[in-house]
């Protein structure tokens, strides 16, 4: 799950990093706060499992947001429609 997970942030990091010079700045505010919330240790980098944890613990609070949204889970399972909106949510700062 949690691969799935990081494959899908992974997609839509690279994909927000190939839109319009219009957006280099929303999308360099986005990074940052990405960035900040995984460096647990606080040396301006991001290890792999800081990543994945940090993305884990967003997919789990989405998981209890959605909880009683059919349409975003099916269980202990995220839909496809529930992280589409995670994604959005997490670009948006939400």
């Amino acid at each position: 799950m949690k691969l799935r997970l990081l494959a899908a942030s992974a997609l839509t990091l690279a994909t927000l990093m190939s839109t319009s010079p219009a957006r280099a700045e929303e999308d360099d505010r986005w990074l940052e706060r990405i960035v900040h919330m995984a460096d647990k240790n606080k040396d301006s980098m991001v290890t792999r499992k800081e990543f994945v944890d940090a993305m884990g613990q967003l997919y789990d609070q989405a998981m209890t947001k959605m909880k009683n949204d059919s349409k975003m889970v099916k269980g202990d399972m995220m839909t496809t429609d529930g992280i589409k909106a995670l994604l959005k949510d997490l670009y948006r700062g939400v």
